[in-house]
């Protein structure tokens, strides 16, 4: 699985919301709809994702890059947050 995609539902399944920067302003914001942030995010080159908790605090940043790399380098960069390690190492569990 890509690794983009692996964060999203991540981010989701531990009550997370997700914001899409697609280069000009953020088309997705605070969403939980994993369809609309996955074509979000495959509309552009790269995408900056935005990863906040149920208090609205910012937990994770990661910048995408979607398509013409390894499953595994999709996410090109990504802050060091306790949350970021916590998905960083689940994807590794599944690869």
């Amino acid at each position: 699985m890509k690794a983009y995609k692996h964060l999203v539902k991540f981010a989701l399944k531990h009550g997370h919301t997700v914001s899409v920067y697609d280069g000009e302003v953020w088309e997705v914001k605070r969403s939980t709809a994993y369809q609309a942030i996955i074509e979000c995010i495959e509309s552009v080159e790269i995408a900056s994702l935005r990863i906040r908790n149920t208090a609205g605090d910012v937990i994770g940043w990661a910048s995408v890059i979607p398509f013409g790399l390894e499953d595994d380098e999709t996410v090109s960069d990504h802050t060091i947050t306790a949350f970021m390690e916590t998905w960083d190492n689940a994807y590794r569990l599944t690869t």
